[in-house]
């Protein structure tokens, strides 16, 4: 059982499975994805995740929240996604669909999106070298070989994305610079050519379901900070090849029910999209820096039974 006496402001000790047996490997081993809420990590790297822990590679979720603000402003007691113990069940069930170990927290409360009002004990709010200590606390128990995070601009903006991301990122320098530490560091991202095919296909959904409901003003940023904080299509180094298992990678979405508002993934009309919108995965090799126009079909310094398909 993790040591629970010290619980730093902000948030609970990590709850670190397996990290006792993890600590007494010498060599890295096995992956780490650092997110910030439940659900961000099937959405960003579902795919990967579940083909390295397919390929015999521990798999680890750290999440840095429990995803308490995960409705609309003043859905308090209404929208049942805002019960923190409902999102981290919901993460428990992806992280069985995609064949890893019982997700990790670090119990910091979500900070809800830009312009709500980050409430005390959030995230964003936290110190920042206390976020990092914490993390850095588990990658040196786990001794994962490779971290993935979000990039620095969050995909989409949101203030834990962007916390998430740095301190993650932090946490992973100081980690490789000892013995044993990882020795690959990947940012989740999005092109820019697939977020211009995502709206298009959010437009086209909401035309087929005869949607008329005008978009909120949070759905209005959001769309422009994807559009705005997508990278140049040749920045992106490591496209993944997912469909494979990406019946897994849906099923562990469906886990995340609180957030879906009804969206179905077994429609067979929308088969092809889905395939389309979730057969790669996207990354950014951030360490070991890339050599200029080097491209990979998955990450370095995992183990792999074979080459993935194209």
């Amino acid at each position: 059982m993790p040591d629970r006496g010290h619980r730093p402001r902000g948030g609970p000790a990590a709850d670190v499975p397996g990290a006792s047996e993890a600590s007494q490997s010498v060599m890295p081993n096995g992956l780490l994805a650092v997110f910030a809420h439940p659900d961000d990590e099937s959405y960003g790297a579902g795919g990967v995740m579940a083909l390295a822990a397919a390929a015999g590679n521990p798999v680890w979720v750290l999440c840095a929240t429990n995803g308490d603000q995960g409705g609309r402003p003043g859905e308090v007691g209404v929208d049942h996604s805002l019960d923190p113990e409902i999102r981290r069940q919901e993460l428990a069930c992806a992280c069985r669909e995609l064949g890893i170990a019982e997700p990790i927290f670090l119990g910091y409360r979500d900070s809800g999106m830009e312009g709500w009002g980050a409430p005390e004990g959030s995230l964003s709010q936290a110190p920042e070298e206390e976020v990092v200590e914490r993390i850095l606390a588990v990658i040196r128990r786990l001794r994962p070989a490779v971290i993935v995070t979000f990039d620095p601009g969050g995909v989409y903006g949101h203030p834990d994305h962007t916390t998430c991301s740095a301190t993650a990122s932090a946490a992973y320098r100081r980690a490789a610079a000892e013995p044993g530490g990882p020795v690959a560091l990947y940012h989740q991202a999005l092109p820019r050519s697939f977020v211009a095919g995502m709206r298009a296909a959010q437009e086209e959904e909401r035309r087929r379901s005869g949607d008329t409901t005008p978009p909120t003003e949070d759905d209005i940023r959001q769309g422009e900070a994807f559009a705005k904080l997508a990278r140049p299509d040749e920045e992106i180094t490591t496209v993944v090849p997912i469909l494979s298992v990406v019946e897994r990678k849906v099923a562990a979405l469906a886990c995340h029910d609180s957030q879906m508002r009804g969206r179905r993934w077994d429609d067979p009309e929308t088969r092809a999209e889905l395939e389309r919108m979730f057969g790669t995965e996207t990354f950014v090799r951030v360490d070991p820096a890339p050599a200029p126009g080097e491209r990979e079909d998955r990450f370095m310094g995992l183990k792999w039974v074979e080459r993935l398909p194209i």
